[in-house]
């Protein structure tokens, strides 16, 4: 078991029940998304919302555009977000789950946060897309210029 100490108990992690040893298991971190869009409007809101608001991320975004707005297979979506297929499909499930819940709800959608790089159609972006921002490199919430 990876991230184990020798001689802690690896029966019942991460907390032993009978022997009260504790097991540190350390979780893998997660890798910046590529994404290309930051939208000026982030929030969208029913006439009359009747739930909570639900909390679209970035890199959720970036997989209903890539694969329902410009068509991509999931293959080249993937590649183009800088990720694996299968981590594509998670991010895309959970989008199309959140926007079909909050469409049938009547809830707000707000887009924000995440874990992703703003791509920059003069650095970053290597597939120059049209809505690459020039000169600006985005991870996060935090905004850095490029020189």
């Amino acid at each position: 078991m990876r991230g184990v100490e020798p001689g802690i108990c690896t029966i019942c992690p991460p907390f032993h029940k009978y022997c009260g040893q504790e097991v540190d298991i350390l979780p893998r971190t997660t890798k910046c998304r590529r994404v290309c869009i930051a939208p000026d409007n982030r929030v969208f809101t029913p006439k009359r919302p009747c739930g909570k608001p639900v909390t679209l991320r970035l890199e959720e975004l970036e997989s209903l555009r890539l694969c329902d707005l410009e068509g991509l297979e999931q293959d080249s979506a993937a590649q183009r977000m800088e990720v694996s297929r299968g981590t594509f499909q998670r991010i895309l499930y959970r989008a199309r789950q959140k926007v079909a819940g909050a469409l049938c709800e009547g809830c707000p959608i707000v887009i924000e946060g995440g874990n992703y790089q703003l791509a920059s159609s003069g650095q970053g972006c290597p597939h120059s897309c049209s809505r690459c921002y020039p000169n600006e490199l985005q991870i996060g919430k935090e905004l850095k210029s490029n020189e």
